[in-house]
């Protein structure tokens, strides 16, 4: 669900080149981390307000963050901040996720490197609201079966609530970009689906995650991450055949 943008993040332009200005302030507000992937900017009427500048200038930068990828505006919703990664990546990745079985590994590498290190850094910089989004996630997992629809996003979303606990700007919009394409471990995520206990098992190897981060655990929490991907990895090998 998008979160739309409270006042009080942007500054009053001053400056001849409005527009300009406005789009660089945009930038660099979703540079920061303080706007992220889906958040809602404020209505154009209040934007032009809290800066002190025009509604015309307004909608140029918000039309250049759009072209340059920072932003995408829906008819009637609104302007939204888009993964500055994440649409550009999606396609060419999906394909070769799907042509080449060995580059299903790869991306586990890398997942195991970004999600390992994020894990590590939450441990360290997590602040309770981040402990208290991870664990709401948990809490709903644990009400969910691996078979339920409902089970996937919500793997997604605690992987990015790790991620964001980082407080990375740079390794949450990466991970924005990668989440496009978890589905691929969701095909093997069918074939455990008999394993006895595979629910408990699978929401056991997160909770170890999110304890560590909370117990200020970096090494383990790094470790637990790891471990958890071990085990996608290891399932998708003895079933690539079937996937």
């Amino acid at each position: 669900m998008s979160a739309k943008i409270n006042t009080g993040l942007f500054s009053s332009i001053k400056t001849s080149k409005v527009s300009e200005e406005v789009y660089r302030q945009l930038v660099s507000l979703i540079g920061s981390g303080k706007l992220k992937p889906g958040d809602q900017l404020p209505p154009e009427r209040s934007l032009a307000s809290e800066l002190g500048v025009s509604r015309q200038s307004v909608r140029e930068a918000i039309y250049k963050a759009e072209v340059m990828g920072f932003l995408q505006v829906r008819q009637g919703e609104g302007s939204f901040v888009l993964s500055s990664l994440g649409e550009r990546l999606k396609p060419p990745l999906a394909v070769l996720l799907e042509m080449e079985s060995e580059a299903v590994f790869d991306f586990l590498a890398m997942r195991k490197l970004l999600e390992g290190w994020c894990a590590e850094r939450a441990a360290v910089m997590a602040q309770e609201e981040d402990l208290a989004e991870i664990k709401d996630v948990l809490d709903r997992m644990k009400r969910t079966e691996l078979t339920d629809p409902e089970w996937e996003p919500l793997d997604v979303e605690f992987h990015m609530s790790v991620a964001a606990a980082s407080h990375n700007v740079v390794a949450v919009h990466i991970m924005e970009a990668l989440k496009h394409n978890f589905d691929v471990f969701f095909n093997f995520r069918q074939r455990i689906k008999e394993v006895p206990d595979s629910s408990e098992l699978i929401w056991q190897h997160h909770y170890d995650v999110y304890r560590a981060v909370a117990d200020r655990n970096p090494s383990l929490a790094r470790q637990k991450l790891e471990d958890h991907l071990n085990y996608i990895e290891d399932g998708i090998r003895t079933n690539l055949d079937r996937i």
